[in-house]
C-alpha cells in the first residue's frame, strides 16, 4: 500500500479518472461505446510515436524526426501500393517497419557512432524526411478512392469489435515493455541514460545501445506512418506536422524523465489514455479546439515539474532509507 501510494502512477490514474468525470458531466455524448473507440481508433498512432519515442529518450536523447518520418514512409507505402495493387498487403506493412528502422538507423548512427547533439541532428533529418515525403509524393494528396481494402485492413479491421490499429498498439506496448523490463539490451537502454561513465566501466557499448535504440524509434514511426494513411484513406507530405511534439508530451507526462534512465511502459500508457481524453474533450466543446495545442504545452511544462518534485521526494526518502540503516 506504501508502494502504491507513493507510485506517480497512481497519481496519474486519479487524474485520469477526474478527467472522465468532468468529461462525463459536459460532454455525455463523449462515453457512447462507439465513440470511445473511435477515440482510440484515432489516437492509436500517437502511442506508437509516444513508445518509440520513450525508448529514446531512456537514453537522454530525444527524436523529433518521427513526425516528418512517418510523413515519408506513409507516402512511400501509400503510393507503391497504389501502383501495385496485386502485391499483398502485409508487404506494406513490413516495408514500413523496415523503411522505418532504416531511417531510424540513420539517426542512430549519426547521435551514436559520430557524437551528434539528438535535438540538432533529428531536426536535420526531420526536415530531410519530410523533402522526401515531399518529392515522393510530388506534392499531390491522396484519397480514399486509391487506397486498396488489402492495405487498409491493418487500420481498419475490426477484431472482437476493436479496430486493428488499436491492437497494433497495444501489442506494440507490450513488447516494448517486456524488452526493456525483462531483456539485457533493454536494460543497458536504462543504464546508459542513468549514468553513461557507470554504463561504460561497466562494459556497456553506448554507441551500439544508442543506435539500436534509435532504429526501435524509427520502426514504430515508420509503422505508424502505414497504419496512419490506412485509417484516414488519405495522406499528403505535410501530415502529422506537430506529432512529435505530442509524443513527448505523453511520455514526460507518463513520468519517463527527459534526462535519461527513468520511465515505465504503464505510465506512458495511462499518458496516452490522458491525452486521448483531453484531445477528445477539447474538440467536443465548441470554441475549445483552438486551444489544444496550448493544452499540450501547458501539459509538457506540468508535467516536467511533477516529475522534478517526484524524483527529489524518491532522493530524499531513499537518502533516510539509508540513514536509517546506519
Amino acid at each position: 500500500m506504501k508502494k502504491l501510494l507513493h507510485s506517480r502512477n497512481t497519481g496519474l490514474v486519479i487524474v485520469l479518472i477526474l478527467l472522465l468525470i468532468l468529461a462525463r458531466i459536459l460532454t455525455p455524448n463523449m462515453f457512447s461505446v462507439q465513440a470511445i473507440i473511435n477515440m482510440l481508433q484515432n489516437n492509436s498512432v500517437y502511442a506508437l510515436l509516444a513508445v518509440g519515442e520513450m525508448v529514446v529518450i531512456l537514453t537522454s536523447g530525444i527524436d523529433i524526426s518521427i513526425a516528418s518520418l512517418l510523413a515519408f514512409v506513409g507516402i512511400v507505402t501509400t503510393s507503391l501500393s497504389c501502383a501495385n495493387p496485386g502485391i499483398p498487403g502485409v508487404t506494406w506493412f513490413i516495408l514500413a517497419l523496415v523503411l522505418g528502422a532504416l531511417c531510424g538507423a540513420l539517426n542512430g548512427a549519426l547521435v551514436g557512432y559520430l557524437h551528434m547533439v539528438p535535438m540538432i541532428c533529428t531536426l536535420g533529418t526531420m526536415y530531410i524526411f519530410r523533402g522526401l515525403a515531399f518529392a515522393v509524393s510530388g506534392g499531390q494528396w491522396w484519397f480514399a478512392a486509391s487506397y486498396l481494402d488489402s492495405y487498409r485492413v491493418f487500420a481498419i479491421a475490426k477484431i472482437l469489435g476493436i479496430p486493428a490499429i488499436v491492437w497494433i498498439a497495444v501489442i506494440a506496448m507490450i513488447l516494448v515493455g517486456l524488452f526493456l523490463g525483462y531483456t539485457a539490451p533493454g536494460r543497458r537502454i536504462y543504464a546508459i541514460g542513468t549514468s553513461r561513465e557507470s554504463s561504460a566501466v561497466a562494459g556497456i557499448k553506448e554507441p551500439t545501445v544508442t543506435f539500436y535504440a534509435y532504429i526501435i524509434c524509427g520502426a514504430l514511426a515508420g509503422l505508424a506512418g502505414m497504419l496512419y494513411t490506412a485509417n484516414y484513406a488519405g495522406g499528403y507530405y505535410g501530415m502529422a506536422e506537430g506529432f512529435e511534439m505530442t509524443a513527448i508530451a505523453i511520455c514526460v507526462l507518463g513520468g519517463v524523465s527527459i534526462n535519461g534512465g527513468k520511465g515505465r511502459i504503464d505510465g506512458v500508457a495511462i499518458g496516452v489514455l490522458i491525452m486521448c481524453v483531453i484531445t477528445n474533450f477539447i474538440s467536443m466543446i465548441p470554441g475549445m479546439s483552438v486551444w489544444q495545442k496550448a493544452l499540450q504545452g501547458a501539459i509538457i511544462i506540468v508535467a516536467v515539474i511533477i516529475n522534478y518534485f517526484t524524483e527529489r521526494s524518491a532522493e530524499k526518502r531513499a537518502l533516510k532509507e539509508r540513514g536509517a540503516l546506519i
